[in-house]
């Protein structure tokens, strides 16, 4: 396939085709949705109906986004902004089609369902015209001609399986958190101490208490280690050079190097390795 040069080949040419789009379906929906009334079952139906073409556009519009587009531009303008929109609109979405599974919703009902789908309806024409306005100009200038034509391929593959294969909806890893805690008033019991705080396949933490006087000897780990003083005095050794520890001293060591630690009084550390 022959590259355009950077002037003539548009990246986001497409996804401004699917913007129209959905613009078109966003108004047939507004339209639905402001006229609802007593005649509920027809016109509940001919919402339901909008929805099934609004709902496989979103999916594979925000794929296209997300797997393809983002990951490309993200080294020169991270779009995490733009992926909380994501979320933020398909839970939207999700909303007002449970209010729409309802069969027969009262007036109470019916003002909720008028107010989910306006929301959506406005916060989804506010997500395009901000794409539009300023992301899909801000790649096209980015991204060079070679990462353009790979975006406009990898998103025609997405298409091409999402006519065979409906695209699900996008899905995030489960938030959460954990507290973790270490004893930095007991005196150290022993001359060296490790206890491993969290071991996952992306980081490990480890507490270590080193006695006053002790050391440990020259060693190296294989992933890159940051080294944190929490309370406590000594030095870090490593390429023939010193660095005094204190609380809030931090030392960032690339993989494989050799460093020694000793403690002139009781030291705790947090050594993370990733």
């Amino acid at each position: 396939m022959t590259t355009s040069t950077t002037s003539q080949l548009e990246v986001c040419e497409s996804l401004l085709r699917e913007h129209r789009q959905m613009e078109a379906l966003l108004a047939e929906l507004e339209q639905v949705v402001t006229g609802l009334n007593n005649s509920v079952p027809e016109e509940l139906e001919g919402i339901r109906a909008i929805m099934t073409k609004i709902e496989p556009e979103m999916n594979t519009h925000f794929a296209c986004e997300e797997q393809v587009l983002f990951p490309a531009v993200s080294p020169y303008h991270p779009m995490v902004l733009m992926e909380a929109e994501h979320e933020e609109l398909i839970e939207l979405r999700q909303d007002f089609l449970m209010l729409l599974g309802q069969p027969s919703p009262d007036a109470e009902g019916l003002a909720k369902l008028q107010a989910i789908g306006a929301r959506f309806i406005s916060d989804m024409l506010d997500h395009i015209g901000r794409e539009d306005a300023g992301i899909f100009p801000t790649c096209e200038r980015a991204l060079s001609d070679n990462e353009k034509q790979a975006v406009i391929d990898g998103m025609a593959h997405l298409r091409a399986q999402a006519e065979k294969l409906p695209t699900p909806m996008i899905s995030r890893p489960e938030r959460s958190f954990e507290a973790l805690q270490v004893d930095l008033i007991s005196p150290a019991q022993r001359a060296v101490f490790s206890e491993r705080l969290l071991d996952t396949n992306d980081l490990e933490i480890k507490h270590l208490v080193i006695q006053a006087g002790q050391s440990i000897p020259a060693h190296w780990a294989p992933k890159q280690g940051t080294l944190i003083c929490l309370s406590g005095t000594g030095h870090f050794n490593a390429n023939a050079l010193e660095c005094e520890l204190k609380p809030g001293t931090t030392v960032v060591m690339t993989p494989r190097l050799l460093h020694s630690i000793q403690a002139e009084t009781d030291c705790h550390l947090l050594m993370l390795l990733r």
